[in-house]
């Protein structure tokens, strides 16, 4: 993978959810081409109504509110408030969850990792004065999802400005200069292989 990638909304895809009862657009994924097996994957979903989520096994889930009021979760008796801000909410894809927006118009970001490749997180950063941010990972992704101001990220070697909807795909250690905006960023580390052979 190239060092910087930028992606605008000609790249992302409508996908059907996999229970049937919606659909997510999808804003990046490792698949090897469009609509192929991924094991990692970055997206947004409308919430409208109350619904059961789709299972995923052996997937881990991060999940966060991007637009609206907020999400309610059920979890066999727990109850769960999702972030709107700040690091998301994690589970297993294995888990049975139903999901309650509060109001209008939610809408969610979603980070999913085939567990036995990565490990990683996802966070909503709504930013109102100038700030600078740094994130570092195999793989980066920072989508805009509001832009008002200013919002440059740099790399090692490259530099870019994001516009709003815009997303960056990077890898290693990314200084973010932001002002006025609100950021979905997720960090998606590989699992660390054995070492093998003699030491």
């Amino acid at each position: 993978m190239q060092s910087l990638q930028l992606l605008t909304p000609s790249h992302y895809r409508r996908v059907p959810w996999k229970n049937g009862l919606g659909s997510t657009l999808e804003i990046a994924t490792n698949a090897a081409e469009p609509g192929g097996p991924w094991t990692w994957r970055l997206s947004l979903a409308d919430v409208p109504t109350r619904a059961s989520f789709s299972a995923f096994p052996g997937v881990d889930r991060h999940l966060a509110v991007l637009d609206g009021a907020g999400m309610k979760l059920e979890r066999e008796a727990e109850r769960i408030e999702v972030p709107r801000e700040g690091r998301a909410f994690s589970f297993a894809g294995e888990d049975a969850i139903v999901g309650t927006p509060v109001g209008s118009r939610v809408r969610d970001a979603n980070l999913m990792l085939d567990r036995t490749k990565w490990t990683g997180s996802l966070e909503i950063q709504r930013v109102h004065e100038r700030r600078s941010i740094e994130v570092e990972a195999d793989v980066v992704l920072i989508f805009a999802a509001q832009t008002s101001d200013f919002l440059r990220c740099k790399t090692k070697e490259e530099s870019c400005v994001l516009s709003a909807d815009s997303t960056l795909l990077s890898t290693g250690l990314v200084r973010i200069e932001a002002s006025h905006c609100t950021l979905v960023i997720a960090r998606i580390d590989a699992h660390a292989r054995p070492n093998v052979g003699n030491p």
